[in-house]
């Protein structure tokens, strides 16, 4: 019996590590994100099978021990001895975002027919999971349609992360059928802010969940910020996690599979029924301190935490940062003059600190030119130091447009 199938893309990351005489030097990290989200499963002590395909080459091999090293059954991997393995290089921008380019026309991932996927494992599992790397192209694509058809035929549930490469696709039309196509068939969504946008074509992050809404079943929707945190959307309920910050940041490339492989922790644990608030705080908390140790190492397969690391680093971030059990943070969006001086007003009426915060900035959130010296067309966070229920009615008109 296995917990969570997942299947896709497996492959070779080289991730820009510096430079020697000039030169650009990678170090190759065994990555691609399905594998990833069972790697960081596996460390949480779940049990974890991967469906695939990778070439027959030293870099294929390479990859068959290692996830056998992580702990992923590898009875649905196989070898092509026709196409090489694929492969990604990854440079990180200044600004610490990503750059992919992929050598993949054609790689061995996408060569997976659906004669080749391994029903046995599906028929095993709780959770199916997939993204929509392995839609790209066919026969892969094909494969990857039957596979989930399977799973819902049995009643399993679907997890879907976007995962967009842009570079992957013929056109943006391809790309977009493929990831509605995918989040209509999934039960658990993880979607990044930049997908959301890109997929909604609105930043309001409330209206493009509602537009996914209307084209999906899904149970619990994720939406993944970065350094801006998180939010869990069920049934009428949206939750705001907030990041851990840190310096030591040095790859992002592996933080939101390891986000999603904790919400499917906490799905195993707990369902997708009746979740209350504080399950989803708790799973946000989770996921986001598990993320945040990931980004200060590199590679992806490898470099996942275990559960006593996670709640080390949260329990430690939390004495040093002087949170306290009253300390609540939300979401803020203020993007116009008349909206900034409302909100300063009704903060004015509430007793103890409140502030703002972007990035490493703090601001007092009861000063109006403090306010204004931010950028208000990025997504903002709210901390209250002594947080009351009864102020709930008045955030919540300032964590919408």
């Amino acid at each position: 019996m296995y917990d969570v199938v997942a299947m896709g893309e497996l492959l070779i990351d080289f991730i820009q590590k510096g430079n020697t005489e000039g030169n650009m030097v990678f170090e190759a990290n065994p990555g691609g994100a399905p594998c990833n989200v069972l790697a960081m499963l596996a460390r949480l002590g779940y049990q974890t099978a991967f469906i695939g395909k990778v070439g027959d080459d030293y870099f294929g091999r390479m990859l068959g021990e290692t996830i056998k090293k992580t702990g992923i059954g590898d009875e649905g991997l196989l070898y092509d001895p026709n196409v090489n393995t694929t492969l990604a290089l990854v440079h990180t921008l200044k600004d610490g975002d990503r750059d992919f380019s992929f050598y993949r026309k054609p790689g061995a991932d996408i060569m997976l027919t659906e004669n080749e996927v391994n029903k046995r494992l599906i028929e095993s599992c709780r959770i199916f999971h997939f993204g929509s790397l392995s839609l790209t192209s066919e026969p892969a694509a094909g494969a990857t349609k039957a596979a989930v058809d399977y799973a819902k035929s049995l009643g399993k549930m679907i997890s879907f992360d976007p995962n967009l490469r842009e570079p992957l696709w013929e056109s943006e039309e391809q790309s977009r059928a493929a990831i509605w196509y995918g989040i209509s068939e999934c039960d658990i969504l993880k979607i990044a802010d930049n997908e959301i946008i890109w997929l909604t074509g609105t930043e309001n992050y409330d209206e493009g969940v509602q537009a996914i809404r209307r084209r999906s079943r899904a149970k619990l929707i994720n939406v993944t910020m970065g350094n801006h945190g998180s939010m869990a959307y069920y049934s009428d309920k949206k939750i705001f996690g907030k990041p851990f910050l840190n310096d030591h940041t040095v790859d992002t490339t592996c933080a939101g599979d390891t986000f999603c492989a904790c919400v499917l922790s906490f799905v195993l644990e707990h369902g997708l029924d009746c979740l209350g608030e504080m399950d989803m705080e708790d799973m946000l908390l989770f996921a986001n301190g598990a993320a945040s140790i990931v980004t200060t190492r590199r590679g992806a397969l490898l470099s996942m935490p275990d559960r006593e690391e996670i709640h080390g680093f949260i329990s430690s971030y939390r004495q040093n940062e002087g949170e306290s059990e009253q300390t609540k943070t939300f979401p803020l969006m203020l993007r116009s003059v008349d909206r900034v001086k409302d909100f300063v007003s009704e903060m004015r009426q509430i007793e103890g600190d409140v502030f703002i915060s972007t990035g490493k900035y703090i601001i007092d959130a009861k000063s109006i030119m403090g306010i204004f010296s931010l950028d208000l067309s990025k997504p903002l966070q709210l901390e209250f130091a002594d947080w009351k229920e009864e102020y709930r009615s008045v955030v919540e008109k300032y964590m919408r447009l």
